[in-house]
């Protein structure tokens, strides 16, 4: 009769019924805090690599890993390095799990090209704008600096920070 409910109460003559989805247990970490753990999850996100980030696990290296560690297994939480194999150049590389799914690392070759595009881009962003400056300057379209760019004691200071600190 009880099948999904279980009696709780710690005084003699007091008990009430609860259901055993929500009966929470609990357990100790580092300093022997309690933490409470729920048995029955009312909502089930995908934890496994395979599930929750199948792009990412598709560059998982079958051949350098251990043959017990696979991507169907090891949830995005794993700290502990395992080494990918980059779709984009083939670089081989060791980073963990957590770190490349939840922190959004990747292949350090790829990141370096990448940077090295940006600031090809910037650079040229730049003499795309020096050269429109001095075409600006030449023409004569109002090119008096304002006052605010000839004395620097006329520019707006920055504003003050304020470290307001809660009691909580």
């Amino acid at each position: 009769m009880l099948r999904n409910r279980s009696i709780t109460g710690y005084s003699v003559g007091i008990a009430w019924l609860t259901s055993v989805r929500y009966r929470a247990s609990y357990f100790y970490i580092s300093n022997r805090k309690r933490v409470e753990m729920f048995m029955g999850k009312r909502f089930h996100l995908p934890t496994r690599l395979r599930t929750a980030a199948p792009d990412i696990a598709s560059e998982w290296n079958y051949e350098k890993n251990p043959m017990h560690i696979y991507p169907e297994i090891i949830g995005i939480g794993y700290v502990m390095s395992v080494w990918w194999k980059c779709s984009k150049c083939g670089h081989v590389y060791e980073m963990s799990v957590e770190k490349r799914v939840v922190r959004g690392g990747g292949c350090e070759i790829c990141a370096v090209g990448l940077l090295k595009e940006d600031k090809e881009k910037k650079e040229s962003q730049k003499d795309r704008e020096s050269l429109e400056d001095s075409v600006f300057h030449e023409v004569g379209n109002e090119g008096d600096p304002l006052p605010g760019e000839a004395n620097t004691a006329l520019r707006p200071k920055r504003p003050a920070m304020l470290n307001i600190r809660t009691k909580y």
